[in-house]
């Protein structure tokens, strides 16, 4: 069911509202309203810059007294309307339970712009929570952050932090191996998926007279290839750890294998319709 969120006209408290029903009760303090109404109301109300305090005030409220949900969805219109509002997105943030995504949103906004300490007393409690292990893809934007938002007294305790996870994170991925043996991981996987095509022309031309199926056993074996390949990957990943940068080389032939993956299971049909008899 989508809910969305409002104000009582009468009472002027916040409200979360089914969004499929034009009108309903106020379970506040029991006078019918208009969805629209409501919901323009609190519109308005989130696109006053005066009132940003106050939401913010409000939604704190709201969230020890109803949970996370009306909060959300308060504050998600502020930040569409303010976007360059800190406050109202890292409390945001915090209603999504530090999820990475929101997390990177989040970072990606706020890390490189240059606060005082006392702007964003929220910082040192974010760092925390989100300095882990499982945000180490994050760890350029929480350097950043780190150097942009934290007291003076603090920035070295969190840089060590930092380090040490980036340090744990990818230290296996350092090996010169690891880099060599996943772009020939990507260049192999691409040319074999390239092959598939007159392999399964081949193919589709010694079944057809012994098999009424042999398009379903195409797909099959090309989705075979392509899980097998993607297990490989998953074993490189397992072996060595994890990148926090890609290279230009690396992205490239990234590309590639993800193209020859599609490439590989329209193979597996075009490689029935287009059959070779030796």
């Amino acid at each position: 069911m989508n809910l969305t969120a409002g104000i009582c006209p009468k009472c002027q408290e916040y409200l979360l509202l089914k969004s499929n029903v034009p009108f309903l009760v106020c379970p506040l303090c029991g006078a019918s309203i208009s969805n629209h109404e409501a919901t323009t109301l609190l519109d308005k109300r989130c696109c006053d810059a005066s009132q940003m305090n106050n939401i913010t005030a409000d939604c704190i409220a709201l969230e020890a007294k109803y949970g996370p949900d009306l909060p959300w969805l308060i504050l998600s219109r502020v930040v569409a309307n303010f976007p360059h509002l800190e406050s109202p997105a890292y409390l945001l943030t915090k209603l999504s339970g530090f999820a990475p995504s929101a997390v990177w949103e989040y970072l990606k906004r706020f890390a490189n712009l240059k606060s005082q300490p006392e702007n964003v007393p929220w910082a040192e409690d974010f760092l925390d929570t989100c300095l882990t292990y499982r945000n180490m893809e994050f760890a350029d934007l929480f350097a950043a952050y780190i150097e942009n938002k934290v007291r003076s007294a603090k920035q070295d305790d969190y840089r060590k932090k930092l380090a040490e996870l980036r340090e744990e994170y990818t230290y296996k991925a350092n090996n010169p191996l690891s880099t060599k043996l996943l772009l020939l991981l990507y260049y192999a996987s691409a040319v074999l998926n390239v092959l598939l095509f007159p392999a399964f022309m081949l193919l589709s031309g010694w079944l057809a007279p012994l098999v009424g199926m042999y398009y379903a056993i195409n797909i099959a074996l090309s989705i075979l290839v392509v899980c097998g390949e993607v297990g490989l990957l998953f074993w490189h990943n397992r072996v060595f750890g994890n990148r926090l940068n890609m290279s230009q080389p690396e992205r490239l032939a990234m590309v590639v294998f993800m193209a020859s993956m599609v490439f590989a299971i329209g193979a597996s049909i075009m490689g029935s319709i287009w059959k070779i008899t030796l």
